[in-house]
Parts: C-alpha cells; sequence; structure tokens
C-alpha cells in the first residue's frame, strides 16, 4: 500500500510543470522577423562575409556554438574567420535558410531551422553543404542577439 501512495504522489508531481518553467508567450510577426534576420544576417555577414567586426551585432559576449562535438566561443569563431580570409582560393557562402520554427520564452527565442550554403568560385558551384541547427536569441540592451546554436551536419546534397 506504502508504494502505491508513493506511486500516486509522484504521478501528480511529475505533472504538474515546475515554477521555474518558461512559458511560451505570444511572438509578434515582427519579433519572428528579427529571429529570421538574425540568423541569416549572422551567416551572412559572419560565417559567408568572414567579418569579425560585426560579432557584436549577432553574438552576446558569451555566444557559444555546438558544432561537430566542439564548442566554439567568439575567441574561436574569430580565429576561423581570420583564417578564411587569409585564403586566397576562399570561395563565395551564399546561404538560405528553411526557418521550422520561432517560438518565444519571455525575453528569449528559439529558433529551429534548416541551413543550406552553396559554395561558389568564379561564378561555378564548387560545393554546397547543408544543416539542421537551432539558435537561442535573448533580447539585450543593444536589441537581440544569438546566445547559443546548435549545428548538426545533415549532408553534401540538397
Amino acid at each position: 500500500m506504502r508504494s502505491y501512495v508513493i506511486i500516486v504522489i509522484l504521478s501528480i508531481v511529475a505533472c504538474q510543470s515546475p515554477l521555474n518553467n518558461p512559458q511560451e508567450t505570444k511572438i509578434t510577426q515582427a519579433e519572428t522577423q528579427i529571429a529570421k534576420d538574425l540568423i541569416q544576417g549572422a551567416f551572412d555577414k559572419l560565417w559567408g562575409g568572414v567579418d569579425t567586426t560585426k560579432l557584436s551585432n549577432f553574438h552576446t559576449d558569451d555566444f557559444i556554438i555546438l558544432e561537430h562535438g566542439e564548442i566554439w566561443d567568439n575567441d574561436r569563431i574569430k580565429q576561423y574567420m581570420i583564417e578564411q580570409s587569409e585564403r586566397v582560393d576562399r570561395p563565395k557562402r551564399l546561404n538560405s535558410m528553411e526557418f521550422i520554427s520561432v517560438d518565444k520564452y519571455g525575453e528569449s527565442m528559439q529558433i529551429a531551422y534548416h541551413n543550406y550554403a552553396k559554395f561558389m568560385k568564379n561564378d561555378s558551384l564548387v560545393g554546397q553543404a547543408k544543416w539542421l541547427e537551432s539558435a537561442l536569441a535573448v533580447k539585450t540592451q543593444n536589441g537581440w542577439r544569438l546566445k547559443m546554436m546548435h549545428s548538426t551536419f545533415a549532408g553534401n546534397e540538397f
């Protein structure tokens, strides 16, 4: 009988939401567009444009990306961009996104999307890749910024 009572109590507790569980809040069309522009801009200016001066326009100071089993912070990203910008033969990266969802939780937004990149050299396609990604954007004094991303490589064909 005692184990039955414990099971019932645990079942009731498990069905209740935690006190600190952030509740999804209504997201406006403008906020959805901000989230999409933040992702697209980060890939066009940072990953495609390898412009380290624009990191603070898109990332928080403590930003991290979980990429292929590695954790990259802004310093690691800057180093990568510097290395890429020094490559004479670096192809141009063209990015496109297919957004799955954008949800708002108070002062943060959760974004899920497919990321497609085409790599061009002299107007010729030299490569392409796709990823399944998610991002967390937070509202800061300077507007919305990416705090964290997670990227899963999904192949070279699309």
